[in-house]
């Protein structure tokens, strides 16, 4: 009997680490979009999202200059923007920015920084500016907006 209770309880243990780790894995991998404090926008779609950052949408409301900022290769808010919002490989995207440029639709692409971080600095700096950051790594200085109508965390937010 008393072993039964100590295997109960190591399995009951094991099932609360596990449903703990998921649930952390779950807010890790929530990413935010960020903009300005002084962006009027609170509200972006996710089709308005990639076209941001494809280069399709150059302005805000008011004609201020959107300024998407990305994270460096290999960074997760990048895979997730390439892989989510883009549907394109590293390679796709470098090559859609050369053709962009190139042919004189933009004059460079995104600015890419090491880290989130330079993101958040890089979108207080500018007016315009707008990133997609790890849930957990927003901090204060910048507004979060939400996307599709749903904000980080709610059931139905689209970026998790």
């Amino acid at each position: 009997m008393k072993k039964h209770r100590i295997y109960l309880t190591i399995v009951a243990s094991l099932l609360l680490l596990m449903l703990a780790s998921t649930t952390t894995a779950q807010q890790a991998t929530e990413v935010a979009v960020v903009v300005n404090p002084d962006n009027p926008v609170s509200s972006i779609s996710t089709d308005e999202l990639r076209r941001i950052f494809a280069g399709d949408k150059q302005s805000w409301s008011g004609n201020m200059p959107v300024f998407p900022v990305i994270r460096a290769p290999q960074a997760a808010e990048r895979q997730f923007l390439l892989g989510r919002i883009l549907k394109m490989t590293e390679q796709e995207y470098k090559q859609y920015w050369v053709r962009k440029v190139y042919s004189g639709e933009a004059l460079h692409e995104p600015v890419a920084v090491f880290s989130n971080g330079m993101q958040l600095e890089a979108i207080r700096a500018k007016k315009g500016g707008i990133a997609l950051i790890s849930l957990q790594d927003v901090h204060s200085g910048v507004k979060i907006i939400k996307v599709d109508g749903y904000a980080p965390g709610s059931p139905g937010y689209p970026l998790k």
